[in-house]
């Protein structure tokens, strides 16, 4: 009996002391635990300096990453809401001043027409796609392999988030396991102390009773008690280091996921916004189009009589267009028929506002993924007030202010 109460006093006052040495931290680790549950993150566990500095280089690196997604974003966004501003100039013009703007775009219409009918023939790009290519022509063969790239990336991003995932899941069953273990050490401490006392009680009923000597039969009660003992405290010992391992493998495996998948998120995000700007699904239309393109361009070629009447007309559109503010006029001599038709217009104002929205959405994602990662290093700053010098200076090296 006195064996035992000196194990659970010497447990007791080491519990207390840790729990004191700690009430601090874990009143810290408390909050944000409480706050990052209400906002749906996952707690990670930094044990080593190591971890903590790579931690918060990671994240420096994603809000770099961020800060350059936007400032893209937002040149493109401007352009885009430029030509919607001269979209509104154009539909402000006069009726009265529109008369050789609308016979330019007549005449641009006619004789693409007659140029595009030998161009054309047997050809797989509409007239649509043809003017849309022509308009991004020094732009598609740069992008073409660039998006081949992404949609390879994008697959070893899912095929690393598919492993990552199950990964995962196998460290969470062997935790699960080394839990179930330390339980049924538990049970076993607990039956084998009963059993003790049992045994102990028959003893000594013996010998009060009875006038049985029981020294031999306690001695190997109380030698058997302490091979299960150091048994149970082996294993439990072994436990506890197995579960600090599995932990330090969950929260590697938690970064790793949550860095593919900003990764992930980004790259679908341009791989979505390429689509939708050169009107494709895939790489692989993009390239069928291109080379259609090309084949119509060539023919093209052979074919410019009526060069110096359209270059003639397209300048008459651009002249006319700038008298009336129009920034980007030589835009419009790839889509006369807007000027035209209020229903094309409608159409490629409709275009652009959906361009204009995914590129709202992909600045709102990437802020938020830059605030998400700014939060995290101030969460690990209050986590682990030692390390917050050295994250000062790595955020200086990046040149980042929180």
């Amino acid at each position: 009996m006195s064996f035992f109460s000196w194990i659970a006093n010497t447990r007791n006052k080491k519990e207390d002391k840790e729990e004191d040495k700690s009430i601090d931290k874990k009143n810290i680790v408390s909050q944000i635990r409480d706050d990052n549950v209400k906002e749906g993150k996952k707690i990670v566990k930094l044990f080593k300096q190591t971890d903590r500095q790579g931690f918060i280089k990671e994240n420096c690196e994603l809000i770099l990453e961020s800060n350059l997604q936007i400032e893209e974003a937002r040149m493109e966004y401007q352009a885009v809401t430029s030509y919607l501003t001269d979209m509104q100039r154009i539909d402000m013009i006069p009726m009265e001043e529109r008369e050789s703007l609308e016979d330019a775009a007549r005449r641009i219409i006619t004789l693409t027409k007659d140029r595009n009918k030998f161009q054309h023939k047997n050809s797989k790009i509409t007239d649509q796609q043809y003017r849309h290519f022509e308009r991004y022509e020094t732009i598609i063969p740069k992008e073409l392999p660039d998006m081949k790239e992404n949609e390879r990336y994008q697959g070893i991003i899912q095929s690393d988030l598919k492993r990552l995932e199950i990964e995962k899941i196998s460290i969470e069953d062997k935790k699960d396991d080394i839990i179930s273990k330390q339980g049924f050490l538990k049970g076993i401490a607990m039956t084998l102390s009963f059993i003790v006392m049992m045994l102990f009680c028959v003893f000594g009923a013996l010998w009060y009773y009875k006038k049985v000597s029981m020294q031999v039969p306690f001695l190997l009660t109380v030698l058997m008690s302490m091979i299960f003992a150091l048994y149970i405290f082996m294993e439990s010992r072994k436990n506890h280091y197995d579960l600090k391992i599995i932990q330090m493998k969950q929260n590697r495996a938690i970064l790793l996921i949550n860095k593919v998948s900003i990764r992930s998120v980004n790259n679908r995000n341009s791989l979505e916004y390429a689509y939708s700007k050169f009107m494709v699904k895939n790489h692989e239309e993009l390239k069928s189009l291109w080379e259609e393109y090309v084949k119509a361009k060539d023919e093209a070629k052979r074919y410019n009589s009526n060069t110096e009447l359209l270059e003639f007309y397209h300048n008459e559109i651009i002249n006319e267009l700038k008298k009336f503010g129009v920034n980007d006029a030589e835009v419009w001599i790839y889509q006369p028929n807007a000027i035209l038709d209020d229903k094309e217009m409608v159409e490629v104002r409709h275009r652009l506002n959906i361009r204009r929205q995914k590129l709202r959405e992909r600045i709102d994602t990437n802020n938020k993924q830059k605030e998400t990662a700014m939060n995290a290093i101030q969460t690990t700053m209050k986590m682990y007030p030692e390390c917050e010098e050295e994250a000062n200076s790595i955020l200086d090296r990046y040149r980042i202010e929180l």
